[in-house]
Formats: C-alpha cells, structure tokens, sequence
C-alpha cells in the first residue's frame, strides 16, 4: 500500500512538472527566466497558464491588451498562503531585482498575475 501511494505522488509531481514546462516554454526569455527562478524557490506553487492565444485570452476573460498575449505573464496557484507570501516578495523585488522586476502583480484570489 505505501509503495503504490508513493508511485501515485512521484506520477502527480511529475505530471505538475511536465505541465509547468510545457507552460513555461510558450514565454519571451526574460519571462521565462524569472518564472523559472521564482518557481526554484516555492516548490508548492505552479504556471496555470502563460502565453495565449488571443481566443484562448477572450474565453477566459482576459484583458485586451493581456501581457499574455505576448508571453510576458504568468498565472500562479497554490496554497493560499505561500500565494500571499510570494505576492509580497514579488512586491518587493521591484525594487530589488529578485525576480526581475515584474511590472504587474496581481493578486486574483484563487490565482497570482505576475508580467514582467
């Protein structure tokens, strides 16, 4: 019973890992840079969407001119807390180049905006 629940969490980690890059590629390499430093110190947080398309951005009510669209924004999940707790860093590292200055950070309650 361990062994298989064990197995069942190293398919789910890798399954949120996959996706992540999968995500990840789609972005403009500044974006793509800071997304994957952000991403090295909150394992617990993960990309639910980068780059859209402009239809993809219509369907799920994304602004018209949506840093999306140009593969400069990154939507973040996870545990309510660590989501709030990187919103501040974020806040923060405009000033201190942490993570490469974002020029948005929003928080959306169930998720995190971040553009750069």
């Amino acid at each position: 019973m361990l062994k298989a629940g064990r197995a069942q969490l190293r398919a789910v980690a890798h399954a949120v890992v996959t996706r992540n890059e999968s995500l990840i590629l789609t972005l403009e390499p500044h974006a793509e840079l800071h997304t994957r430093r952000l991403l090295a110190g909150h394992r617990d947080i993960r990309v639910t969407s980068a780059r859209r398309t402009p239809e993809l951005n219509r369907a799920v009510g994304g602004v018209a001119r949506s840093k999306h669209l140009e593969g400069r924004a990154v939507d973040l999940a996870g545990p309510g807390g660590s989501l709030r707790h990187l919103a501040r860093q974020l806040r923060a590292s405009r000033f201190t180049h942490l993570y490469g200055h974002p020029t948005e950070v929003i928080d959306e309650g169930d998720h995190l905006h971040v553009a750069w």
